[in-house]
């Protein structure tokens, strides 16, 4: 777990460049380890996510995406808007490294939230069954020569 503490409010770029700094060294450490980024962020960009205008906020994340190979599998709106001519917006993220093993499928929102419930599914395969005449032997040595 990473946590950092600033005394002042992190600008938008600030937490993009932070954001980064952290997946870098991440994958620093396990190259081919998948990414997954998920949850609220409530950006607008015309031409990723259909909505009205781009705002500095979804530029960013927009590039934070491209720089780290991550696709975007939310792809249908995801507020319920209270007034009739209100546009549909993609507010919530699933971004991954590994789209293809992922299903997403948009829910009526749960309770008073004005945000369908979104599920992620993804197969997990179980370990292969070990062939039980292949043992492991666990030697213990109290001296060696």
């Amino acid at each position: 777990m990473l946590a950092m503490k600033k005394q002042t409010q992190p600008t938008q770029e600030e937490n993009s460049k932070a954001s980064s700094a952290v997946v870098e060294h991440f994958l620093s450490l396990y190259p081919f380890a998948e990414i997954s980024i998920l949850g609220d962020f409530n950006v607008y960009h015309q031409l990723w996510l259909s909505s009205p205008f781009t705002d500095l906020p979804s530029e960013l994340a927009f590039s934070f995406a491209i720089l780290h190979y991550l696709e975007q599998l939310v792809q249908h709106s995801t507020l319920i808007h209270d007034r009739v001519g209100d546009m549909l917006d993609i507010l919530d993220f699933f971004l991954t490294s590994y789209p293809f093993v992922y299903a997403i499928t948009l829910f009526s929102p749960l309770g008073s939230s004005d945000h369908n419930f979104i599920s992620v599914s993804c197969p997990i395969s179980p370990a292969p069954p070990q062939d039980p005449t292949k043992r492991k032997c666990l030697r213990h040595f109290v001296s060696a020569n």
